[in-house]
């Protein structure tokens, strides 16, 4: 029979630590994306695209309720908010200097889009297309196509969504917040 020694007693010490630790990673909600449980089921993710330097007379065709199309359908990924607002443009002063300005063609778009996920994905996905931080989302209906950059998300369990507010969701989507 073999002897229990100081190096198994360590070895298993060891394994012990590794397995709690990943079962209180996965089971700690504040550690991960957006607060979610890991072990959750699907909640809705909340996207806030933004697009820059739009022609206005195409954000028109951008409505809440319109469904994302990929592959030639429809998915399940949603527009909850449209706004457009003059573009930001660095322009030139009369004296040479650069100025934040609007430009007096083109439109800023902001637009929350949403889709149930399951948080513990590693890939998450809006309409098909992967969804990070600053990645381009190319914002596609079935009467517009664009492309935008991806400002932030959120994740709201299933049940609390008829609460959420998507205009106040992400603070001030205003192009100019910080300049004003």
């Amino acid at each position: 029979m073999k002897k229990f020694n100081l190096v198994d007693a360590v070895v298993l010490i060891i394994i012990a630590a590794v397995v709690i630790a990943v079962v209180y990673r996965i089971t700690t909600s504040s550690r991960n994306v957006g607060g979610a449980n890991l072990l959750s089921e699907e909640q809705y993710m909340y996207v806030e695209l933004y697009a820059n330097q739009v022609v206005p007379e195409t954000i028109d065709t951008l409505q809440p309720g319109d469904k994302l199309v990929a592959n030639g359908k429809q998915t399940t990924g949603e527009i909850v908010y449209v706004e457009a607002e003059p573009a930001a443009y660095i322009g030139m002063d009369n004296d040479g200097n650069t100025v934040l300005t609007q430009h007096p063609l083109w439109n800023d778009l902001h637009v929350i889009i949403r889709d149930k996920v399951n948080p513990s994905e590693v890939t998450l996905k809006a309409g098909e297309q992967e969804v990070r931080v600053n990645y381009t989302f190319i914002l596609k209906t079935q009467q517009f196509e664009g492309n935008s950059k991806v400002r932030s998300i959120e994740f709201v369990p299933v049940d609390e969504a008829d609460s959420v507010d998507p205009q106040t969701m992400f603070g001030n989507l205003s192009s100019f917040a910080e300049a004003e």
